[in-house]
């Protein structure tokens, strides 16, 4: 078994997704890691942000194969389609 953790946070470059007041970077980042889901059935992701809503980690068990060239194009989709992008920061992705 695998794991994949996710750590996702607003991308200011996106000018597209609508960032006003009331919409939070972790709960875009939420309805993306929903998009993955819908696109994997089997992978269930557990959900954690920061108390200001900035930033969601999400990490699952890979108990089955997926196919990582689909998995990074449901994922650059999701994030796209929400505004959010991968944190910088050490690590973000480990499979």
């Amino acid at each position: 078994m695998e794991q994949i953790e996710l750590h996702l946070v607003d991308d200011p470059a996106n000018a597209c997704v609508y960032k006003g007041p009331g919409h939070y970077a972790a709960t875009r980042a939420q309805a993306a890691v929903h998009r993955i889901e819908q696109a994997f059935p089997h992978l269930r992701f557990k959900l954690a942000s920061d108390h200001q809503l900035a930033s969601l980690r999400a990490t699952a068990v890979v108990d089955a194969p997926i196919e990582s060239d689909a998995f990074i194009a449901v994922l650059s989709e999701a994030m796209s389609a929400t505004g959010t992008r991968m944190a910088s920061s050490r690590g973000s992705i480990r499979a």
